[in-house]
């Protein structure tokens, strides 16, 4: 239910809203490095360069200054970095709600990491643990679990993602089934290529159209039957609408009137700032430690991306657009 929280982020919101600069929610790339490699992913084959604890810490403070709702913190997996607690308690220093995407395998080993965030989510592809370590390494089944695990004993608000692929399609309700027994939310996505991180090799495990479809009008429906489905049956169903799922996204004739660039953002590693993590559009990012947070994100607001079928994304919009589905489910999660 609606807790201070929500009172502060609301005011947050409104005094930065009619800003020119109001970067609210933030993606932020802190590594491509990773103790795995799952099989649709490469990742850890990505040469980034890195910015340093400093560079990231003065972003941070920038961010606050602009407004930021909520940064993400991802990688590869972005508990490698040793300084990952100092950049969480930055964040919340800054007035940000902090989340990360995880495998778990470090969180297992070291519950301190849970420390500074305010939401964890936890990479788990199957309830049964061969599938699951089939396709990203022996034994992460069981560290994944025990990372949930660690964060619901702490009260931490925590979420499981489940990348469906031809490997673990028959997972779906039992995914969900498990996530409600933990009581924890849960979203699936379809594995994608084309992305930057996509390992093209591995397109023999996509989904076919009609099973992505049908994917995301399950969550619908669920989410309507009232199941611990992450996001808005609204955001599902405009998913489930997308008419073909191997084109990630689609451009527009002029500059784009999407929400991506201005009020959410993805950085990179090296500093540079993207409308969003679905590269591959016809853009080229500023940096920030080259051109300064300003231009960079600038730059970000100026792109020819009109839409994608990205669940996480589109409920981004429904968010930021103020529609009263997408605004119940963050009062719904607390």
């Amino acid at each position: 239910m609606i807790q201070s929280r929500h009172a502060k982020l609301a005011a947050r919101f409104v005094t930065h809203r009619w800003r020119e600069l109001h970067p609210f929610e933030v993606q932020a790339l802190v590594l491509n490095a990773c103790n795995l490699k799952c099989a649709y992913c490469r990742c850890p084959e990505l040469k980034i360069p890195l910015m340093t604890t400093e560079q990231w810490r003065t972003i941070i403070r920038q961010l606050g200054a602009l407004g930021t709702l909520r940064i993400k913190f991802q990688g590869g997996e972005p508990t490698l970095r040793e300084d990952f607690r100092e950049l969480c308690l930055e964040a919340q220093r800054s007035g940000m709600l902090t989340a990360t995407v995880t495998n778990g395998v470090k969180v297992a080993a070291r519950p301190e990491l849970l420390d500074h965030l305010n939401e964890i989510v936890v990479s788990l592809d199957s309830v049964t643990s061969a599938i699951h370590d089939r396709l990203r390494g022996h034994g992460t089944h069981a560290l994944a679990v025990r990372a949930i695990d660690l964060a619901r004993a702490r009260g931490l608000p925590t979420y499981v993602v489940t990348v469906l692929n031809r490997e673990n399609v028959a997972e779906l309700e039992p995914m969900l089934d498990f996530c409600e027994a933990r009581g924890v939310r849960f979203q699936a996505q379809p594995v994608s290529f084309g992305l930057h991180h996509s390992d093209e090799d591995a397109r023999s495990i996509a989904l076919t159209n009609e099973e992505v479809r049908t994917m995301h009008e399950r969550l619908a429906e669920w989410k309507r039957q009232g199941r611990a489905v992450l996001f808005s049956a609204h955001t599902y169903r405009r998913t489930a609408q997308w008419p073909d799922y191997r084109v990630l996204r689609r451009g527009s004739s002029g500059e784009s009137a999407c929400m991506a660039g201005k009020f959410y953002v993805y950085i990179e590693s090296n500093g540079d700032v993207w409308p969003c993590q679905q590269h591959g559009a016809a853009f080229t990012p500023k940096n920030i430690l080259r051109d300064g947070m300003e231009a960079a994100l600038r730059q970000a607001q100026r792109h020819h991306c009109d839409d994608c079928y990205a669940t996480y994304l589109n409920e981004r919009k429904a968010l930021f657009g103020l529609l009263p589905a997408a605004l119940w489910e963050i009062v719904r999660r607390g």
